[in-house]
């Protein structure tokens, strides 16, 4: 008797220890970019339309569509980090994005007699070729990890835009994330070994707000104005058994907590200015609050490793530039700039410690402009590079260890464009 209970109490400590999985902190819009013409002008989109990437940075400015299109594009990210404590093995972070971005616009004014501005925005995007839907992993390491990099899930966005006056749009919509239940029971022995596992799913999306003012206030001006909400991706309220078997015969149920969170989007508000001195000339300026402050008390939901993680997270302010010119027979030409501050104050303590670095982002990019006789709207093939220079940090976790952290991602996007 006395052996069984001292079983019991092993298989207990074992089993019911805290699970807790990140997949990372990507959201392709963020991160990324949605549009070779978003990533090559530095995001800066908030008062720039005639985009399929306006459904996210400003569906007010689908209500500005002069035609519908459809955008394909391809996306190829190559991260070289690597961090880790001063007095351990340094850690490298390589894990490649190769996403698969589709666009859809639609002026649905010409479905009225009296065109009045209306149109809708469609974007998806999928990581992995078009493979990866969901991206989890279970890794935590003593030597950190970098939270804002790696597979991202699939990231839908929709929305809907409207003139209200001639000079003001406005919009509305949101992108869907994933939210469920799960159910797992299994079987282990002494060994650890697992077998006849069952799970069962249940998801369900879950849609952020995106609400966005598009003022073409002049031929050399437009200002735009937009409120993103915060989503969470993540598996929560998880109710998963284990039989603890002691030679094939069960000795007890044992009850297991795990949490699963994947994407996190801060609450944000961009306020933007396109400015045009000339037709063939437009500057970008752009301004983001990203609500980061409040992914330390988000993470700690339903998670008891991460109650105690200590991570500490501030909002951020990410300043952006985009130019764009067109210049000799359609061919256009585009650069941008931003400057996005890490959000992770504290990196945490123990395996919960996070690698992150404030970013300088460039970017450049070109599209041309070219009309087949058999269509009746231009083509428009483009592509864009971009370069993430990570600042090399150093920073002491609330054990007392100090961390280091350095690195750079470069990547690629092209894209085609038709229109309707």
């Amino acid at each position: 008797m006395r052996k069984h209970q001292l079983i019991r109490v092993f298989l207990v400590v074992v089993f019911c220890a805290a699970s807790s999985a990140h997949a990372s902190l990507i959201f392709v819009p963020n991160t990324y970019g949605l549009s070779a013409k978003s990533v090559g002008m530095g995001n800066a989109m908030t008062a720039v339309g005639d985009d399929y990437s306006m459904a996210y940075f400003n569906p007010g400015a689908l209500g500005n569509l002069k035609s519908s299109q459809i955008d394909l594009n391809y996306l190829y990210a190559a991260p070289d980090f690597s961090g880790g404590p001063k007095d351990g093995e340094e850690v490298e972070f390589k894990e490649e994005s190769q996403l698969t971005l589709i666009g859809f616009t639609m002026d649905l004014s010409r479905m009225f007699k009296k065109r009045h501005g209306l149109g809708l925005g469609f974007d998806i995007a999928v990581d992995d070729n078009m493979q990866g839907f969901l991206a989890f992993e279970s890794r935590r390491s003593d030597e950190g990890r970098f939270m804002r990099y790696g597979k991202s899930s699939v990231t839908m966005v929709t929305s809907l835009g409207i003139k209200i006056f001639p000079k003001l749009f406005i919009g509305g919509g949101g992108f869907v994330l994933v939210k469920g239940e799960n159910t797992l029971v299994t079987q282990s022995d002494m060994a650890g070994n697992s077998r006849e596992e069952e799970i069962q799913v249940d998801a369900k999306p879950v849609i952020a707000p995106i609400v966005g003012i598009f003022a073409p206030i002049h031929k050399m001006m437009t200002l735009g104005a937009v409120y993103r909400g915060k989503g969470v991706a993540e598996f929560n309220s998880i109710e998963a058994s284990a039989d603890a078997l002691v030679s094939d015969s069960p000795l007890t149920t044992l009850n297991l907590l795990m949490a699963f969170k994947d994407t996190y989007v801060p609450q944000q508000v961009a306020l933007g200015i396109g400015l045009r001195p000339t037709c063939n000339l437009l500057f970008s300026l752009d301004g983001t609050w990203a609500n980061w402050a409040d992914y330390e008390e988000e993470i700690k939901k339903g998670d008891v490793v991460l109650d105690e993680s200590e991570i500490g997270t501030k909002d951020i302010i990410i300043p952006r530039l985009g130019i764009e010119f067109t210049g000799v027979e359609n061919l256009m030409v585009r650069a941008g700039y931003y400057y996005e501050d890490t959000p992770f104050e504290d990196p945490g303590v123990g395996n919960t410690v996070v690698l992150d670095n404030a970013r300088h982002v460039g970017s450049f990019g070109l599209a041309y402009d070219f009309s087949p006789s058999f269509l009746n709207h231009p083509l428009t093939p483009g592509a864009s590079y971009f370069y993430q220079y990570m600042q090399p940090r150093t920073v002491e976790s609330d054990d007392g260890r100090d961390f280091e952290s350095e690195g750079s991602l470069h990547g690629v996007i092209g894209s085609l464009t038709a229109r309707f």
